[in-house]
């Protein structure tokens, strides 16, 4: 079974305008980060969903924590906001009564944000309920304990209230890197390899299509881990349907 991601992308619609870029909204922004995060994560052989379909749709937060039941991650993706403008950090809140994976997940998170998005610094944070103390103060969080997901957090994607910040997550192509990024953490994270990616190096190139190739026909055995990657559509085989598979994922 395919370790299964729930993708929550921070409210709907036109939400969250900043003060500093006035195109900038954090409903907009995060719905193509979570969009292209999820395409990443697929590759990698995750099974994604989403706690929306539209954009425009709006969901109470307990309940797009909820809608993770059965899943092993929840991420709701944010940009944060202050009344300091200068305030340019990554923020990952984590299950406050976490254990040890949780703690470590959410570190590799916000030290790998950070280092994308040229960001001194990345917190790893927690929040209990003052009302119901015992329980996680953000809704979302609250919804995804309650349903019993192992692992849950919020990312904030630095603060929309900082001018420089707001420009770089404007960028398609620097949410296109985050989403590769934070793709690569959680693969890390979950042992997994890149379908594809038979000699390692952590992307789809030409060496590993010769490989493949070679492999098949028979002139250059494959090792097990490379066997591993080399059964691109994990049917249990290695054959010219993982060939004819790779050549198009390389084309793309």
């Amino acid at each position: 079974m395919p370790i299964t991601i729930m993708l929550d992308a921070g409210h709907y619609g036109k939400y969250n305008r900043s003060p500093a870029v006035k195109d900038y909204y954090e409903s907009i922004a995060m719905w193509k980060l979570h969009l292209l995060l999820k395409a990443e994560l697929e590759a990698w052989g995750f099974a994604v969903k989403t706690t929306r379909e539209k954009q425009e749709k709006d969901l109470e937060v307990y309940q797009r924590g909820k809608a993770a039941k059965g899943c092993d991650l929840f991420l709701s993706l944010h940009s944060n906001a202050c009344d300091d403008e200068t305030v340019d950090r990554v923020e990952v809140y984590r299950p406050f009564d976490g254990g040890d994976d949780s703690v470590e997940l959410a570190r590799a998170l916000a030290d790998g944000i950070a280092l994308c998005m040229g960001v001194d610094v990345g917190m790893v944070r927690t929040r209990e309920s003052e009302e119901y103390p015992g329980t996680e103060y953000y809704g979302v969080l609250r919804g995804a304990c309650k349903a019993g997901v192992p692992l849950y957090f919020i990312l904030e994607h630095s603060f929309h209230t900082n001018r420089g910040a707001t420009r770089w997550l404007m960028e398609e192509s620097n949410l296109c890197a985050l989403a590769k990024a934070e793709a690569t953490i959680l693969a890390s994270f979950y042992g997994l390899s890149l379908p594809g990616d038979i000699n390692g190096d952590g992307k789809l190139t030409t060496a590993d299509y010769l490989l493949l190739k070679k492999g098949i026909l028979g002139s250059r055995p494959l090792t097990e881990d490379e066997k591993k990657s080399a059964d691109v559509n994990a049917d249990g085989k290695i054959n010219t349907a993982d060939y004819m598979l790779l050549k198009k994922k390389l084309m793309d």
